[in-house]
């Protein structure tokens, strides 16, 4: 399972790697800069990563991403050149929408110590004192906690880096947990 996480927290998964091919070409060039983060150290996200690489700097001759398709309207007109209004049209991705969530797991934050947003995952961290970390991803694994749980966490602020660009994608875990 891959998972790409975009600004505001929109999450998306795919079942497999080929199927991020279904993505449109500038999207995975754009993927193909970043870094993919691989916590399990499987060497799958690293193979991918090379895979991606080398499509990109070869113009994707094994693996053909999506290409928009030009569509020209025959009632609505372009002010300046007086021709159909074109538009260009993406189909959706291949992307999984029923995803196996895991057993909810009561968590009882007793020796909670702080929590704090890694701005190289996009993650929240929930640190305990034995430094056992609580790692979450999406916004809505949140509610996932108790609601003890959630009172502790809305009485210590989240701790975000002095100059961190993504401040405003760290502070959507404190809003959820504060209207929870």
């Amino acid at each position: 399972m891959f998972v790409v996480k975009r600004r505001g927290s929109v999450i998306q998964y795919f079942q497999t790697g080929f199927d991020l091919f279904t993505l449109p070409r500038w999207d995975l060039r754009e993927l193909g800069r970043l870094d993919i983060l691989n916590p399990h150290e499987r060497s799958i996200g690293g193979d991918f990563e090379r895979l991606n690489a080398k499509e990109c700097n070869k113009g994707f001759p094994n693996h053909r991403p999506q290409r928009p398709r030009r569509r020209v309207s025959k009632t609505t007109r372009d002010p300046v050149t007086g021709k159909g209004k074109v538009t260009w049209v993406i189909n959706p991705a291949k992307i999984v929408t029923r995803i196996k969530l895991p057993e909810e797991v009561p968590v009882s934050l007793n020796d909670f110590k702080k929590w704090f947003y890694d701005s190289k995952t996009g993650e929240a961290l929930i640190r305990s004192n034995e430094n056992v970390d609580i790692r979450i991803l999406d916004l809505m694994d949140i509610f996932m906690l108790g609601l003890s749980d959630l009172t502790v966490l809305n009485a210590s602020r989240i701790n975000v880096g002095a100059g961190n660009p993504n401040i405003e994608e760290a502070m959507l875990f404190q809003r959820v947990v504060e209207r929870a």
